[in-house]
Protein backbone atom coordinates (compact mmCIF):
# COMPACT_ATOMS: atom_id res chain seq x y z
CA UNK A 1 0.00 0.00 0.00
CA UNK A 2 2.91 2.45 0.82
CA UNK A 3 4.46 1.67 -2.58
CA UNK A 4 1.12 2.40 -4.40
CA UNK A 5 0.83 5.99 -2.36
CA UNK A 6 4.78 6.83 -2.77
CA UNK A 7 3.87 5.78 -7.04
CA UNK A 8 1.28 8.23 -7.07
CA UNK A 9 3.02 11.18 -5.51
CA UNK A 10 6.24 11.05 -7.70
CA UNK A 11 3.53 11.05 -10.62
CA UNK A 12 1.64 14.21 -9.19
CA UNK A 13 4.69 15.68 -8.33
CA UNK A 14 6.40 15.49 -12.14
CA UNK A 15 2.99 16.48 -13.45
CA UNK A 16 3.17 19.47 -11.41
CA UNK A 17 6.86 20.26 -12.50
CA UNK A 18 5.33 19.57 -16.56
CA UNK A 19 2.70 21.74 -15.80
CA UNK A 20 4.77 24.92 -13.97
CA UNK A 21 7.92 24.23 -17.42
CA UNK A 22 4.87 24.59 -19.92
CA UNK A 23 3.25 27.54 -18.18
CA UNK A 24 5.27 30.21 -20.26
CA UNK A 25 4.37 33.25 -18.32
CA UNK A 26 5.34 31.61 -15.10
CA UNK A 27 8.71 30.58 -16.73
CA UNK A 28 9.32 34.33 -18.03
CA UNK A 29 8.68 35.60 -13.91
CA UNK A 30 10.71 32.89 -12.53
CA UNK A 31 13.97 33.53 -15.01
CA UNK A 32 13.48 37.30 -14.42
CA UNK A 33 13.75 36.81 -10.99
CA UNK A 34 16.48 34.99 -10.92
CA UNK A 35 18.06 37.38 -13.51
CA UNK A 36 17.59 40.36 -11.37
CA UNK A 37 18.68 38.30 -8.31
CA UNK A 38 22.14 37.61 -10.09
CA UNK A 39 22.95 40.89 -11.46
CA UNK A 40 22.08 42.11 -7.69
CA UNK A 41 24.64 39.99 -6.41
CA UNK A 42 27.19 40.78 -9.40
CA UNK A 43 26.87 44.38 -8.74
CA UNK A 44 25.72 44.89 -12.05
CA UNK A 45 23.35 47.59 -12.82
CA UNK A 46 20.56 45.99 -14.43
CA UNK A 47 16.63 47.40 -14.81
CA UNK A 48 13.74 45.36 -14.84
CA UNK A 49 12.70 47.10 -17.65
CA UNK A 50 16.08 45.46 -19.58
CA UNK A 51 15.50 42.22 -18.20
CA UNK A 52 12.20 41.89 -19.55
CA UNK A 53 13.53 43.13 -22.92
CA UNK A 54 16.41 40.47 -22.89
CA UNK A 55 14.09 37.60 -21.88
CA UNK A 56 11.44 38.58 -24.54
CA UNK A 57 14.29 38.85 -27.41
CA UNK A 58 15.55 35.25 -25.54
CA UNK A 59 12.25 33.16 -25.75
CA UNK A 60 11.91 34.99 -29.72
CA UNK A 61 15.12 33.14 -30.64
CA UNK A 62 15.52 30.32 -28.04
CA UNK A 63 13.94 27.63 -30.99
CA UNK A 64 15.73 28.95 -33.82
CA UNK A 65 18.72 27.24 -34.97
CA UNK A 66 21.29 28.96 -36.79
CA UNK A 67 24.32 26.59 -38.42
CA UNK A 68 27.74 27.59 -36.67
CA UNK A 69 30.23 29.61 -38.75
CA UNK A 70 32.69 27.34 -40.70
CA UNK A 71 36.07 25.81 -39.27
CA UNK A 72 37.97 23.24 -38.25
CA UNK A 73 35.97 23.01 -35.08
CA UNK A 74 32.58 22.66 -37.36
CA UNK A 75 34.13 20.03 -39.19
CA UNK A 76 35.22 18.04 -36.66
CA UNK A 77 31.99 18.23 -34.97
CA UNK A 78 29.67 17.41 -38.06
CA UNK A 79 32.14 14.44 -38.64
CA UNK A 80 31.81 13.07 -35.54
CA UNK A 81 27.59 13.65 -35.74
CA UNK A 82 28.25 11.39 -39.21
CA UNK A 83 30.84 9.37 -37.47
CA UNK A 84 28.66 5.71 -37.84
CA UNK A 85 27.17 6.32 -41.20
CA UNK A 86 31.11 7.33 -42.64
CA UNK A 87 31.98 4.21 -41.11
CA UNK A 88 29.24 1.98 -42.72
CA UNK A 89 30.02 3.62 -45.80
CA UNK A 90 33.96 2.68 -45.62
CA UNK A 91 33.14 -0.72 -44.62
CA UNK A 92 30.80 -0.94 -47.44
CA UNK A 93 33.43 0.40 -50.07
CA UNK A 94 35.94 -2.48 -48.77
CA UNK A 95 33.91 -5.03 -48.71
CA UNK A 96 33.20 -3.65 -52.54
CA UNK A 97 37.13 -3.59 -53.37
CA UNK A 98 37.26 -6.95 -51.76
CA UNK A 99 34.82 -8.51 -53.73
CA UNK A 100 36.06 -7.04 -56.97
CA UNK A 101 39.61 -8.54 -56.00
CA UNK A 102 38.20 -11.68 -55.25
CA UNK A 103 36.39 -11.79 -58.79
CA UNK A 104 39.34 -11.09 -60.65
CA UNK A 105 41.55 -13.78 -58.87
CA UNK A 106 39.59 -16.43 -59.59
CA UNK A 107 39.33 -15.16 -63.42
CA UNK A 108 43.38 -14.63 -63.67
CA UNK A 109 44.99 -17.16 -65.82
CA UNK A 110 48.00 -16.70 -63.01
CA UNK A 111 49.08 -19.40 -61.07
CA UNK A 112 48.94 -20.19 -57.98
CA UNK A 113 51.79 -19.76 -55.48
CA UNK A 114 51.40 -21.40 -52.21
CA UNK A 115 50.25 -19.50 -48.93
CA UNK A 116 52.81 -19.10 -46.65
CA UNK A 117 52.37 -19.84 -42.69
CA UNK A 118 53.06 -17.51 -40.52
CA UNK A 119 54.35 -18.28 -37.25
CA UNK A 120 51.89 -17.77 -34.36
CA UNK A 121 52.64 -14.75 -32.56
CA UNK A 122 50.92 -14.28 -28.79
CA UNK A 123 49.35 -11.33 -28.06
CA UNK A 124 51.22 -8.43 -26.26
CA UNK A 125 49.44 -8.69 -22.20
CA UNK A 126 47.06 -6.07 -21.60
CA UNK A 127 48.23 -3.61 -19.08
CA UNK A 128 45.88 -2.63 -16.23
CA UNK A 129 44.95 0.78 -15.84
CA UNK A 130 47.15 2.69 -14.34
CA UNK A 131 45.54 4.23 -10.59
CA UNK A 132 47.20 7.55 -9.63
CA UNK A 133 48.89 6.99 -6.51
CA UNK A 134 48.87 9.59 -3.45
CA UNK A 135 49.19 13.38 -4.62
CA UNK A 136 49.03 12.55 -8.18
CA UNK A 137 46.20 14.18 -10.02
CA UNK A 138 43.82 12.29 -11.54
CA UNK A 139 43.86 12.59 -15.33
CA UNK A 140 40.86 15.44 -16.72
CA UNK A 141 37.95 14.11 -17.98
CA UNK A 142 37.09 15.04 -21.59
CA UNK A 143 34.48 16.35 -22.21
CA UNK A 144 31.24 14.16 -24.13
CA UNK A 145 30.70 15.04 -27.89
CA UNK A 146 27.05 15.68 -26.57
CA UNK A 147 28.50 18.52 -24.28
CA UNK A 148 31.07 19.97 -27.05
CA UNK A 149 28.58 19.91 -29.64
CA UNK A 150 26.27 22.55 -27.35
CA UNK A 151 29.41 24.44 -26.00
CA UNK A 152 29.79 24.89 -29.75
CA UNK A 153 26.27 26.38 -30.46
CA UNK A 154 26.15 28.39 -27.69
CA UNK A 155 29.16 30.21 -28.75
CA UNK A 156 28.47 30.73 -31.92
CA UNK A 157 25.25 32.30 -31.06
CA UNK A 158 27.50 34.10 -27.98
CA UNK A 159 29.90 35.41 -31.12
CA UNK A 160 26.98 36.42 -33.46
CA UNK A 161 25.18 38.64 -30.95
CA UNK A 162 28.89 39.89 -29.81
CA UNK A 163 29.88 41.31 -33.48
CA UNK A 164 26.06 42.74 -33.50
CA UNK A 165 26.20 44.45 -30.43
CA UNK A 166 30.02 45.99 -31.21
CA UNK A 167 28.60 47.48 -34.70
CA UNK A 168 25.66 49.01 -32.87
CA UNK A 169 27.67 50.81 -29.98
CA UNK A 170 28.52 54.34 -31.31
CA UNK A 171 30.06 55.63 -27.88
CA UNK A 172 32.60 55.18 -25.74
CA UNK A 173 30.32 53.81 -22.78
CA UNK A 174 28.40 51.36 -24.84
CA UNK A 175 32.04 49.78 -26.62
CA UNK A 176 33.19 49.64 -22.98
CA UNK A 177 30.06 47.64 -21.26
CA UNK A 178 30.08 45.67 -25.10
CA UNK A 179 33.99 44.89 -24.64
CA UNK A 180 33.54 43.76 -20.95
CA UNK A 181 30.22 41.39 -22.04
CA UNK A 182 32.55 39.72 -24.75
CA UNK A 183 35.32 39.00 -22.22
CA UNK A 184 33.28 37.54 -19.96
CA UNK A 185 31.62 35.04 -22.68
CA UNK A 186 34.86 33.96 -24.23
CA UNK A 187 36.60 33.36 -20.58
CA UNK A 188 33.47 30.86 -20.12
CA UNK A 189 34.07 29.86 -23.74
CA UNK A 190 37.96 29.07 -22.71
CA UNK A 191 36.90 27.16 -19.32
CA UNK A 192 34.22 25.48 -20.77
CA UNK A 193 31.73 26.53 -18.83
CA UNK A 194 28.36 26.55 -21.01
CA UNK A 195 26.30 27.64 -18.09
CA UNK A 196 28.60 30.81 -17.78
CA UNK A 197 28.53 31.42 -21.26
CA UNK A 198 24.57 31.07 -20.91
CA UNK A 199 24.92 34.05 -18.45
CA UNK A 200 26.54 35.90 -20.38
CA UNK A 201 24.45 35.22 -23.34
CA UNK A 202 21.86 36.88 -21.40
CA UNK A 203 23.65 40.00 -20.09
CA UNK A 204 24.76 40.59 -23.79
CA UNK A 205 21.00 40.50 -25.23
CA UNK A 206 20.07 43.02 -22.14
CA UNK A 207 23.17 45.24 -23.67
CA UNK A 208 21.61 44.78 -26.90
CA UNK A 209 18.14 45.66 -26.45
CA UNK A 210 19.01 48.55 -24.35
CA UNK A 211 21.64 49.85 -27.56
CA UNK A 212 19.06 49.33 -29.82
CA UNK A 213 16.27 51.80 -28.49
CA UNK A 214 16.04 55.15 -30.13
CA UNK A 215 13.14 57.80 -28.54
CA UNK A 216 13.29 61.39 -26.71
CA UNK A 217 12.44 62.29 -23.64
CA UNK A 218 9.36 64.28 -24.21
CA UNK A 219 7.00 66.67 -21.72
CA UNK A 220 3.91 65.68 -21.75
CA UNK A 221 1.43 67.63 -23.75
CA UNK A 222 -1.81 66.35 -24.59
CA UNK A 223 -4.89 68.32 -24.24
CA UNK A 224 -6.92 67.36 -20.97
CA UNK A 225 -3.39 66.07 -19.31
CA UNK A 226 -1.30 67.54 -16.77
CA UNK A 227 2.41 68.60 -18.10
CA UNK A 228 4.17 68.95 -14.54
CA UNK A 229 3.22 69.17 -11.04
CA UNK A 230 4.68 71.16 -7.63
CA UNK A 231 5.30 68.27 -5.38
CA UNK A 232 4.65 68.13 -1.68
CA UNK A 233 5.77 65.34 -0.10
CA UNK A 234 5.64 64.89 3.46
CA UNK A 235 5.04 68.62 4.08
CA UNK A 236 7.49 70.06 2.46
CA UNK A 237 8.29 70.83 -1.34
CA UNK A 238 9.90 68.09 -3.14
CA UNK A 239 10.36 70.27 -6.20
CA UNK A 240 9.02 71.13 -9.43
CA UNK A 241 9.04 68.33 -11.76
CA UNK A 242 7.51 67.84 -15.49
CA UNK A 243 5.95 64.57 -17.14
CA UNK A 244 7.80 62.73 -19.27
CA UNK A 245 7.92 59.66 -21.58
CA UNK A 246 10.14 57.75 -23.88
CA UNK A 247 8.97 58.19 -27.30
CA UNK A 248 10.42 56.10 -30.57
CA UNK A 249 10.67 58.10 -34.51
CA UNK A 250 6.95 56.36 -34.49
CA UNK A 251 5.58 57.90 -31.57
CA UNK A 252 4.86 54.51 -29.71
CA UNK A 253 6.02 55.17 -25.61
CA UNK A 254 8.62 53.11 -24.36
CA UNK A 255 8.51 51.67 -20.98
CA UNK A 256 11.37 52.68 -18.52
CA UNK A 257 12.84 51.67 -15.30
CA UNK A 258 12.45 54.43 -12.97
CA UNK A 259 13.94 54.82 -9.61
CA UNK A 260 11.28 57.08 -7.22
CA UNK A 261 13.48 59.32 -5.58
CA UNK A 262 10.80 60.37 -2.92
CA UNK A 263 10.43 56.07 -2.17
CA UNK A 264 13.60 54.42 -3.08
CA UNK A 265 11.74 51.70 -5.08
CA UNK A 266 12.25 51.33 -9.33
CA UNK A 267 9.11 50.66 -11.04
CA UNK A 268 8.54 50.47 -14.64
CA UNK A 269 6.61 53.05 -16.20
CA UNK A 270 5.45 55.00 -19.16
CA UNK A 271 5.35 58.09 -18.32
CA UNK A 272 6.89 59.98 -14.69
CA UNK A 273 7.87 62.99 -13.46
CA UNK A 274 11.98 64.57 -14.32
CA UNK A 275 12.86 67.36 -11.60
CA UNK A 276 13.67 70.79 -12.99
CA UNK A 277 14.88 74.33 -11.68
CA UNK A 278 12.33 76.82 -10.62
CA UNK A 279 13.31 78.85 -13.67
CA UNK A 280 12.64 76.41 -15.77
CA UNK A 281 9.36 75.59 -14.29
CA UNK A 282 8.51 78.93 -14.34
CA UNK A 283 9.35 79.34 -18.30
CA UNK A 284 7.50 75.95 -18.93
CA UNK A 285 4.34 76.93 -17.11
CA UNK A 286 4.52 80.18 -19.00
CA UNK A 287 4.90 78.65 -22.43
CA UNK A 288 1.93 76.47 -21.36
CA UNK A 289 -0.34 79.41 -20.37
CA UNK A 290 0.32 81.49 -23.50
CA UNK A 291 -1.32 79.08 -25.63
CA UNK A 292 -2.61 75.95 -23.71
CA UNK A 293 0.54 73.94 -26.33
CA UNK A 294 4.20 73.79 -25.13
CA UNK A 295 6.89 74.48 -27.92
CA UNK A 296 9.76 73.24 -26.11
CA UNK A 297 9.12 69.95 -25.02
CA UNK A 298 12.39 68.17 -25.35
CA UNK A 299 14.17 67.02 -22.32
CA UNK A 300 16.57 64.05 -23.49
CA UNK A 301 17.67 62.43 -26.24
CA UNK A 302 18.71 58.57 -26.94
CA UNK A 303 20.04 57.57 -29.61
CA UNK A 304 20.43 54.42 -31.42
CA UNK A 305 23.40 52.87 -30.52
CA UNK A 306 24.38 54.97 -27.73
CA UNK A 307 23.88 53.29 -23.90
CA UNK A 308 22.51 56.36 -22.00
CA UNK A 309 20.63 59.86 -22.88
CA UNK A 310 22.16 63.40 -23.62
CA UNK A 311 20.05 66.33 -21.89
CA UNK A 312 19.00 68.65 -24.70
CA UNK A 313 16.81 71.34 -23.02
CA UNK A 314 18.74 74.50 -21.82
CA UNK A 315 18.69 76.17 -18.51
CA UNK A 316 17.89 79.88 -17.04
CA UNK A 317 21.47 80.50 -17.92
CA UNK A 318 21.55 78.89 -21.96
CA UNK A 319 23.69 75.47 -20.75
CA UNK A 320 22.61 71.95 -20.93
CA UNK A 321 20.55 70.98 -17.73
CA UNK A 322 21.62 68.89 -15.45
CA UNK A 323 19.32 65.93 -14.72
CA UNK A 324 17.84 65.68 -11.60
CA UNK A 325 15.34 63.76 -9.07
CA UNK A 326 12.51 61.16 -10.81
CA UNK A 327 9.17 60.47 -9.24
CA UNK A 328 6.74 57.52 -10.43
CA UNK A 329 3.87 58.85 -8.32
CA UNK A 330 1.94 62.34 -7.23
Amino acid sequence: MLRIMDVASALRRERETAEAQLDLATAKQRLRERLLATAEAGGEKVTPAEVDAAIEHYFAQQHRYADPPGGWKSFWAHLWVMRLGCLSLLVMVGALVLGILALTGAFSSAPKTEPKVLPRQTPPPVEAPKVPGPGTAPPTPVPSPSATDALAVAWAKFERTAAAAASLASDDEARQRVRRESERGAAAYQAADRRRLEAAQVDLDLLVARLDQEYELTIVSRAGEKSGIDRLFDGKLSGYYVFVEALTPDGRALPQSIKNSETGRTETVKVWGEQVSTAVWERIVADKQADGVLDDTIVARKVRGAFAEVMVMLDENGKLMRRGRQITKW
